[in-house]
C-alpha cells in the first residue's frame, strides 16, 4: 500500500476484493485498502465473486452448503462507478474446471460434484444478476437475462401469511405480498380451522381474503389443528418457508392469559423461520355489529325422526327394564354393579339418538338405582356416603361417556357428508388439471394439498421422457420412478413423489388420481363423440 501511494498511479488493479490482507498490513480486509486508494484519488479496478456479497451470505450458504467467511459490504460495491458482470454460463465454467484451468486435475472431479455443480452455479448467477438489478447496476445488455430468470434464487422461497378475521387482515396481506415481492418469493396464505364437535360454516370474511390473496398472486391453503401456532409452523417447515407474517392481535391481556398468544408461541417456536409482526394501522375501536350471512350458529347434525323417537323411548325404558331384571340378584350385584349395567344403557341410548336422550337415560338410571339398590331400599334417601359418591360418579361418567358417544356418532355422519363433498371437489380439480393451460400452477396446488415432496409433468419425446414442468424437490425422470403417476393426456404423465404423507393423505391422493383417470376417459369419450358427429376417424 505504501509503495502504491508513493507512486500514485492513475489506476490500480486489485484482485479478489473480499480476501483478507497479509497479517501485519495496515488494514484487515482488502476492500479497506481499496477505500484508502480511492480516497487518495487513485482509480481501482477489482474483482469479486458473487458469493462474497454481504447481503447474499445466507442465501449463498443455503445454495452451496458452504458458509462464506469473507464478505464485502454491499455499500462498497453499490458505490462503484460501474460494475461489469462476467456472465459465464455454468457449462462454460464447468468445462474450464474439467480441463484443470481453475483447480488442479486431482481436485477437478470433486469440485464439479461440489461447489461447481451446475445447479449451484446457475443459482449463483441468478443471485448476482438479481442483486445488480435491485441496485440499478445492471448493464443494458443483461436486462434480458434478468427477465429470463423466472423463479426465485436456488430453492424457491415462500412467505406464509396467516389469515384471520381481524379488521386489519387486508393490510397484513398486502404487507406480506410486499415482503414476498422483495425477495422474489411465493406468497402462501394459511387459514387454520380448529376442529369442533359441530359443523361450522366458513367464516364470512374468509372469501374476501382469499380473493385478495389471489389478486396479489398468492396461493391459499387450509389446515386443521388445535394449536394454531404450531400447525402454521409445521406447515412452514414442510414447505421450506423462510418467513411468516402475522397480524398484531387486538385481544386484551386477559384473553391472552386465558387462551394463550399465537404470536408469542410462534416467535418462541419459530427457530430459523423469520416472523414478521404487522402492527394495526388504526387504533382499536368497538366493532360494529353486522348481520351475519346464513345461519347464526353452527349447524348440528340431525338424526332421523324415527331414530330420535326410539332413542327417547329407550331412555325411559332401558334403565327400568335393566333394574327390574337385576333386582333378584341385588344382594350380590349391589349398587356399583347396577350403576355399571345402567352405564351400558346410557351408551346405547347415546348411540341411538345423541346426548339429549342420554341425559334422560342417566336421570332415569340414577333414580332407579337409588330407589332399588341403595340402602335404605325403596326410598330416594341415600344412607351411606360411599353410595352417594358412587351415584354422583355415575352421573358424571355417564354424562361424559354419553356426550363422547354422541360426538362420535355425529362425527360419522359428518365424515360421510364431508367425503361426498371431497369427492365432488376432487372430480372438479381433476377436470381442471386435464384441461388447464397453467400446468405448473395446477401441479403446485396438488403438491401443497397432499403434502408431496415434489410433482412434475413428464412428456414423451419420441424415445425418452422429458420434464415439461416441475415443482418442489423432485428427481423423477420416468413414470416408473415416481411414487404415484397418472396419464393426463396423450404422451403426458403427472408424476408425484411423497415420502412424508400420512395414510389419510395417501388415500385421498389415490382417490384424486382415480378422478384424473375418469376425467381423462371422459375427455377421450368426448373427443370420440365429436369425431363421430363430424364424420372423422376416432382418436387412438
Amino acid at each position: 500500500m505504501d509503495a502504491i501511494l508513493n507512486r500514485h498511479p492513475s489506476v490500480v488493479l486489485v484482485d479478489e476484493l473480499a480476501h483478507r490482507c497479509v497479517p501485519g498490513s495496515r488494514h484487515e480486509k482488502r476492500w479497506e485498502d481499496v477505500e484508502e486508494l480511492l480516497g487518495a484519488g487513485i482509480d481501482v479496478v477489482t474483482t469479486l465473486n458473487v458469493q462474497h456479497l454481504e447481503s447474499l451470505n445466507d442465501a449463498v450458504e443455503a445454495i452451496t452448503g458452504v458458509p462464506q467467511r469473507e464478505s464485502v459490504p454491499d455499500a462498497v460495491i453499490a458505490a462503484s462507478e460501474s460494475v461489469h458482470f462476467v456472465d459465464v454460463t455454468p457449462e462454460q465454467l464447468r468445462g474450464r474446471v474439467a480441463h484443470a484451468d481453475i483447480v488442479g486435475s486431482d481436485a477437478a472431479q470433486s469440485a464439479l460434484s461440489g461447489f461447481f455443480d451446475a445447479d449451484r452455479l446457475a443459482a449463483l448467477r441468478k443471485a448476482g444478476l438479481r442483486w445488480l438489478d435491485e441496485h440499478n447496476l445492471l448493464e443494458p445488455g443483461l436486462v434480458h437475462a434478468v427477465q429470463d430468470l423466472g423463479g426465485p434464487i436456488g430453492i424457491p422461497e415462500r412467505v406464509l401469511v396467516a389469515l384471520t378475521g381481524d379488521p386489519e387482515a387486508e393490510h397484513v396481506l398486502r404487507r406480506a405480498s410486499h415482503i414476498a415481492g422483495t425477495v422474489h418469493a411465493e406468497l402462501v396464505g394459511v387459514y387454520v380451522r380448529v376442529p369442533t364437535d359441530k359443523v361450522e360454516p366458513e367464516p364470512s370474511w374468509l372469501a374476501g381474503q382469499r380473493r385478495l390473496l389471489t389478486e396479489l398472486g398468492g396461493h391459499y391453503t387450509e389446515l386443521a389443528g388445535v394449536d394454531v401456532a404450531m400447525t402454521v409452523l409445521e406447515f412452514a417447515r414442510s414447505e421450506g418457508a423462510g418467513q411468516l407474517v402475522l397480524g398484531a392481535t387486538r385481544r386484551s391481556r386477559k384473553d391472552e392469559l386465558l387462551h394463550g398468544s399465537v404470536i408469542h408461541k410462534a416467535i418462541h417456536s419459530a427457530g430459523p423461520i423469520e416472523v414478521h409482526i404487522v402492527p394495526p394501522r388504526e387504533p382499536a375501536h368497538p366493532a360494529t355489529r353486522t348481520k351475519p350471512i346464513g345461519r347464526s350458529g353452527p349447524r348440528r347434525v340431525v338424526f332421523p325422526t324415527q331414530r330420535r323417537a326410539a332413542a327417547w323411548l329407550a331412555a325411559l325404558l332401558l334403565p327400568v327394564i335393566l333394574t327390574t331384571a337385576l333386582l333378584p340378584v341385588r344382594s350380590s350385584l349391589q349398587l356399583a354393579g347396577m350403576l355399571l349395567c345402567n352405564l351400558l344403557a346410557v351408551v346405547a341410548v347415546a348411540l341411538l339418538g345423541g346426548s339429549r336422550p342420554a341425559i334422560l337415560a342417566t336421570a332415569v338410571a340414577f333414580v332407579m338405582s337409588d330407589f332399588f339398590f341403595a340402602p335404605p331400599f325403596y326410598s330416594l334417601r341415600v344412607g351411606r356416603l360411599v353410595d352417594l359418591i358412587a351415584l354422583i360418579t355415575f352421573v358424571v361418567v355417564a354424562g361424559a361417556v354419553g356426550y363422547l358417544v354422541d360426538l362420535l356418532a355425529r362425527q360419522g355422519v359428518r365424515t360421510a357428508h364431508t367425503n361426498a363433498i371431497s369427492q365432488n371437489l376432487l372430480r372438479l380439480a381433476a377436470d381442471s388439471l386435464i384441461h388447464t393451460g397453467q400446468v405448473e400452477s395446477a401441479i403446485a396446488s396438488v403438491r401443497r394439498t397432499f403434502g408431496l415432496d415434489g410433482a412434475c409433468v413428464l412428456h414423451w419425446n419420441d424415445d425418452s421422457w422429458g420434464v415439461e414442468a416441475a415443482v418442489g424437490e423432485t428427481t423423477v425422470m420416468t413414470p416408473e420412478s415416481a411414487t404415484f403417476s397418472v396419464e393426463i393426456a396423450s404422451g403426458r404423465v403427472l408424476a408425484l413423489e411423497g415420502s412424508r404423507m400420512t395414510s389419510d393423505e395417501a388415500a385421498a391422493l389415490t382417490s384424486f388420481l382415480d378422478q384424473i383417470r375418469f376425467a381423462r376417459e371422459r375427455a377421450l369419450l368426448g373427443e370420440i363423440g365429436r369425431e363421430q358427429e363430424g364424420g372423422g376417424a376416432a382418436p387412438q
